[in-house]
Parts: structure tokens; C-alpha cells; sequence
């Protein structure tokens, strides 16, 4: 994957926040070189499961409806929302890196829960 540094605000900058990340696991992380560590003890890199449980749970909390979208879906997620709110479409394509509308709408436009229902639909770690 390569990453695209956001300089205008790096509090949401994901470069920047991958390279926090890194920096504030560092001393628990010894030889491991995958990217997420379980929190908890011995601290190993985590399962699909786990990252599965966790993107859910962060999807849910952003008021997104799982009924409709898996954790699979973050890309169908995002920019149906993105669209939802009035993204330019051209930004929406050249960020997804798509070629043409068609397939957006086709295999990525989906219904976007009501962002008034946010507080109803969020979900926490058990």
C-alpha cells in the first residue's frame, strides 16, 4: 500500500498517525514487523480476526450501518459517504483510484445510514 501524506493538519494524517503508531508501540514490539500488535500481552501481531473485529467496531462507532457494509466494505463505506456529503466525484475516483464513474456506481455506491441515528447505531469493545 503506499500512503499519501495530509500536510494541512496532521492530526489527520494517516502517515503521520502510522509513524505515531510505530513510535508509541516501539518499545513492546521487539522483532515483530507486522504492523498491528495486540494490546495485550505477549503483545504478537494480531489475527484477521481480531483486525476484522476492530475495523467493524470502528465503522459502527463512525455511525456507518452494519447491516448493510462488512468489515470488507471500508472502501464502499467511505466513499459512499464521501458522496453522500457532496465530495467532488473526481476526488472520489482519483482517491479510490478508480477509472470511471461506472464502477463506483456499480459495485461501491451504496445507502448510507442516516447520520442522525449515529448515537443509536454506535458499538463498543466488549
Amino acid at each position: 500500500m503506499e500512503f499519501i501524506a495530509y500536510t494541512p493538519d496532521p492530526k489527520l494524517c494517516v502517515v503521520a498517525c502510522i509513524k505515531e503508531y510505530i513510535k508509541r508501540t516501539s518499545s513492546i514490539r521487539g522483532q515483530e514487523a507486522q504492523l498491528q500488535l495486540s494490546w495485550m500481552k505477549p503483545h504478537s501481531s494480531i489475527s484477521q480476526d481480531t483486525l476484522s473485529r476492530w475495523i467493524k467496531i470502528v465503522l459502527c462507532n463512525a455511525g456507518v450501518d452494519m447491516t448493510l457494509f462488512k468489515p470488507n466494505s471500508a472502501r464502499s463505506a467511505s466513499t459512499s459517504a464521501a458522496a453522500c456529503l457532496g465530495v467532488n466525484m473526481q476526488t472520489i475516483m482519483k482517491t479510490a483510484g478508480w477509472a470511471n464513474t461506472e464502477t463506483f456506481a456499480k459495485f461501491y455506491n451504496k445507502p448510507v445510514v442516516d447520520f442522525g441515528k449515529f448515537s443509536q447505531t454506535c458499538c463498543f469493545i466488549d
